[in-house]
Order: structure tokens, then sequence, then C-alpha cells
């Protein structure tokens, strides 16, 4: 199974990061490929993303299911392109560093499955880890900003 995992730190405060992460919403924008958000109810959503594995580009939904919300530090889901194929799960955790300082962890995990798992698995041993590492550095960048617009209230 593909596994990528980022951690990074964020000059914000866990409580304000957290109104952030709890929605998905806020997130799929910062998502690699982000093409559309729909909500289904408060725990699944469709995500369109486009997907970039080198020779092949193409836009995928994927059912993005929330199974933990563990207020502040903790969301934990689990994905699934089922015309493609590929199935996985992620989190992430934040740990309070102190005033205004918080440590982050990105995880996210991904398989293809039925017939063209070999080929989907190898692409993604490629493009998980860069897709993970994107999606920390533009949720840093918009969580610093998120906590600037709150210290300016």
């Amino acid at each position: 199974m593909p596994a990528a995992s980022e951690r990074g730190q964020v000059n914000c405060n866990i409580e304000t990061m957290w109104d952030f992460i709890k929605n998905m919403e806020n997130w799929a924008p910062c998502m690699p490929g982000y093409v559309s958000f729909k909500e289904i109810d408060e725990n699944v959503s469709v995500w369109a993303l486009k997907g970039d594995m080198g020779i092949f580009k193409k836009t995928m939904d994927f059912k993005v299911t929330v199974t933990e919300r563990k207020m502040p530090e903790r969301v934990a889901f689990t994905l699934e392109a089922r015309k493609e194929g590929i199935k996985g799960e992620g989190s992430y955790k934040a740990v309070a560093k102190g005033e205004g300082v918080t440590e982050v962890e990105f995880n996210l995990d991904m398989t293809g499955t039925g017939f063209p798992a070999k080929v989907v698995n190898a692409l993604l041993s490629k493009t998980l880890p860069r897709d993970c590492e994107e999606l920390k550095d533009n949720l840093i960048q918009v969580l610093e900003k998120e906590g600037q617009s709150v210290d300016a209230r």
C-alpha cells in the first residue's frame, strides 16, 4: 500500500486550527489538483481532484468519509475513487507546542484495487509523497493566514 507522511510546524494556535480543520470543505481546496467539493452530510463528501500521475492526467471523484474527529487534535478519514479502483485512508494530527505554535502531521495511505492495481500502486508510490507534501504546505500557509486574521480581530 503506497503511503506518505508529512510533518510541519504552524504559527497558529491549536484551537484556531481546529475551527478550520474540523470542516472538510476547508481542506479540499488545499489538495493538489483540486477541482470541486460537494458535501453529502457532515461526515461524507465528494472531492473532484485532477490527478497528475506522469503521463496520466484525469479528474477523479473521491468519496471522503470522516471516521473520527477528536477535538482539537485529530481527524481521520477514508477515501475511495471507485471508478479508478483507488481506496485508502488518511489522518491529520496536531499537538500544541506553545502559545501560537502547533506541530502537525498528515498521513495518506492509498492503494489500487482490482485489475489495474499494480499499475495504480506504482504510480501512487511516486505521486503520493509529493501530493502529501503539497497538502501539508498548502494547509500550513492557509492556517497561518487564518491565525493572523484571528489575531487581528
